[in-house]
């Protein structure tokens, strides 16, 4: 059996220290008992979208996501998760008998096409009008783009631009530790590294009920520059009264050094040879439309 692999990231430890610096900063920054009374009760925002289609091939998919969010004097809280799943049903017919006296036996097949999960945690503490620290941790599992898991720890700093009733604009810079675990594992990757991460966080409201968000996060690997990787996020919605709304969104996703994916390998003669690792591709984009329930 043979195998060919790409050189990917050289990836250094550390990161059970930083994991528990973030952990005990964490906690430091939310408001203890002798804290002044909450601004902002606890919200909830919550999506969900199903799509069923049904004839020579069946498919379901099925979204769900949850944002929960609480703001006291100078700190903020946020907590979301969520996760897309397809599955594909797929039917082979044929005839049995005679050309003129045949019956027709059906076959399906249902396999998952499409899964990706999401969690994160996030605590902002403010120490100006305009300037927060903030920690960060979230998680990611997508098997079709090759990530069985991976755990991102970000802390940093983030500068409110714009701060008004129909505009708003926040930056973010940070430290990651990241600790990733492939579908299929690179040999010559530790899994493991320590890194640098930019984001911005626009939302406008558009009209008296609609509103427009856009979010960009992109990581890099301190130990390699060409390990970059990018998360947009553009969304539109518009409220139906005040608790339902209809959102679209649009997510597009980037690693300059995806995953790989283990391919079985031919000879010109077609005989089996093996099998080669190979990248994945690069970009991914998910669309999505859903009901939105605010409460």
């Amino acid at each position: 059996m043979t195998e060919a692999t790409t050189g990917r990231r050289a990836r250094s430890g550390h990161g059970a220290r930083f994991t528990v610096r973030a952990a005990v900063l964490a906690l430091s920054l939310l408001p203890g008992s002798g804290s002044a009374q909450a601004v902002d009760g606890w919200k909830n925002s919550s999506e969900l979208s199903f799509v069923r289609t049904g004839g020579n091939a069946a498919s379901s998919t099925l979204g769900i996501s949850t944002t929960v969010t609480r703001s006291w004097e100078r700190t903020e809280l946020k907590m979301e998760a969520g996760g897309i799943r397809t599955r594909t049903t797929r039917f082979e017919r044929i005839a049995v008998g005679t050309g003129s006296d045949y019956r027709i036996e059906e076959k399906s097949d249902s396999e998952v096409s499409a899964e990706n999960y999401h969690a994160r945690v996030r605590v902002d503490r403010r120490f100006s009008e305009r300037t927060s620290v903030f920690v960060q941790s979230g998680w990611t599992r997508n098997t079709f783009s090759g990530i069985r898991h991976r755990l991102v720890n970000v802390a940093g700093v983030s500068t409110r631009w714009l701060e008004r009733e129909g505009q708003r604009l926040r930056t973010a810079y940070g430290f990651t530790h990241t600790v990733e675990r492939d579908v299929v594992p690179d040999p010559e990757d530790s899994g493991r590294f320590l890194g640098l991460r930019l984001s911005t966080d626009y939302w406008l409201r558009v009209t008296g009920n609609a509103e427009w968000s856009s979010t960009l996060a992109v990581d890099g690997n301190g130990s390699d520059r060409s390990d970059l990787r990018a998360d947009w996020v553009n969304a539109f919605s518009v409220a139906m009264n005040e608790r339902l709304a209809l959102k679209t969104s649009f997510r597009t996703t980037f690693d300059n050094q995806p995953a790989l994916a283990r391919l079985p390998l031919r000879s010109p003669a077609g005989e089996d040879d093996g099998t080669v690792l190979v990248p994945r591709e690069k970009l991914d984009r998910v669309f999505t439309v859903a009901l939105v329930i605010t409460f």
